[in-house]
């Protein structure tokens, strides 16, 4: 259970209720700028990838935790698109003949001080199509939109039910009044979850994410227990993904959340005490690892293992108001709670070891 969560940032979407006719896809003039691009602020050092395609006759593209763009074709292989208050972007693709082989995006630099650059990936290209096209089905309640498909219909009035009914209580717990309507987006197998949320190929654990201050994208709740063998909790899982999306909407567009406050405050406050410390090999040695070690773990299984006991710690130790400045600084130990990391982590482990691990 633990590892079935996938974190990063912002956006929304669109939804289609068609799908395309492969014939005509193929013949689609528009057809040769199709693919996957990495995509990064310098040429040739990529960091995240972006996905263009057809739907209804028309190019998209879609970058990393960001809504759907429809492209209008200007003059030659650039294009325009709007984006939110910021205006028009130019997106310009570069050719190899007939090939295309990248693209520049011109940003306004009352936005952004770099444009961006993304070269083709070409053993991507398969999948590079519309995600949206199977979610034919929309259901919607006061302060949430599920789009789905027809295999996930028995799960949808629990999950809206779960979130309503902990929603005023959770924005509350993070000082909010609203933040808008949230939409969950749940897709029907493994392949067009990944590539929805721009990684095809992914390890069959990831099932779900916040892809946006406003967005859950999830795996179909059925292949998720087929594919794990376990009796999953969708409910608890998308309240832990919603934490998420209200952790989104109090930091700025872009931060890099410590992955202990990250994991953490979902599973705090969403759901669940996933972890038996008994079973956790480093921690029964006294092998206790400092929170850059559980930030730099490449597996993320630590800030699975200790994040919630960090926010339980911290919640009964200094308070939730205490919690709550932690999330507007960042995790910065120091300056919310004035002493350094050593120290905090030392306490912490005190903690643990007389609450959890029942050492005097």
């Amino acid at each position: 259970m633990r590892y079935i969560f996938l974190l990063l940032f912002s956006a929304q979407f669109w939804l289609t209720v068609k799908a395309q006719d492969t014939d005509t896809l193929a013949r689609n003039p528009l057809r040769k700028y199709v693919g996957y691009y990495d995509v990064g602020v310098k040429p040739g050092k990529p960091f995240f990838r972006t996905r263009a395609y057809i739907r209804e006759n028309n190019l998209y593209i879609i970058f990393d935790s960001d809504q759907d763009h429809k492209l209008s074709l200007k003059e030659g292989h650039t294009f325009g698109f709007e984006f939110d208050s910021a205006g028009l972007y130019s997106l310009g693709f570069h050719t190899d003949g007939d090939k295309i082989t990248g693209f520049k995006v011109i940003r306004p630099r009352s936005e952004w001080p770099t444009d961006l650059y993304g070269q083709r990936n070409e053993a991507l290209d398969k999948y590079a199509v519309d995600t949206e096209a199977q979610l034919l089905f929309t259901t919607k309640s006061p302060h949430f939109t599920c789009h789905y498909s027809a295999v996930d219909t028995s799960y949808i009035h629990g999950i809206l039910t779960t979130l309503e009914s902990n929603y005023k209580s959770l924005i509350n717990s993070f000082e909010l009044d609203t933040i808008g309507n949230t939409t969950i987006r749940i897709y029907p197998n493994q392949e067009i979850y990944h590539n929805a949320v721009l990684t095809p190929g992914a390890p069959a654990w990831q099932m779900g994410r916040s892809w946006s201050k406003n967005e859950i994208r999830m795996l179909s709740p059925l292949v998720a227990r087929q594919t794990t063998g376990e009796d999953i909790n969708v409910n608890e899982v998308v309240l832990h993904e919603f934490v998420h999306c209200i952790h989104l909407n109090l930091v700025k567009d872009g931060t890099r959340v410590p992955g202990w406050l990250w994991e953490g405050l979902a599973m705090y406050k969403g759901c669940c005490l996933w972890t038996d410390l008994q079973g956790l090999d480093y921690i029964q040695n006294k092998k206790y690892p400092s929170l850059k070690k559980i930030e730099n773990d490449r597996s993320y299984q630590m800030k699975y293992d200790l994040g919630y006991f960090l926010i339980d710690f911290l919640d009964k130790q200094y308070g939730w108001d205490k919690v709550l400045q932690l999330v507007a600084k960042n995790g910065d130990i120091k300056a919310v709670l004035n002493k350094s990391s050593k120290d905090f982590e030392a306490e912490f482990y005190r903690f643990l070891e007389k609450n959890y691990l029942h050492i005097n």
